[in-house]
């Protein structure tokens, strides 16, 4: 899938089109929600390994998540393809 890109506004208008394509992506909910869920595991863990009790908060959520997002995909309320 090569891409014969000879001017500058060839690669502009390319790079519009492919962000155009993958805007329903990147503006998901759930996409930021697995983004929040990276964030909790990797600050509970920085926290556990400094001796916070607030650790537990940050896993609690992210655990959380999983088991809330396998309902919200059997629902079908959430529909990206993986689980």
């Amino acid at each position: 899938m090569g891409h014969d890109i000879k001017t500058l506004g060839e690669a502009i208008a390319l790079l519009r089109r492919v962000w155009g394509d993958a805007s329903g992506f990147f503006l998901s909910i759930e996409l930021w929600l697995m983004v929040l869920v990276a964030a909790s595991t990797v600050g509970g863990a920085w926290l556990a390994l400094m001796g916070d009790a607030w650790s537990l908060l940050a896993f609690a959520f992210a655990f959380g998540y999983i088991g809330t997002r396998t309902v919200l995909h059997l629902k079908r309320i959430l529909n990206w393809p993986f689980i």
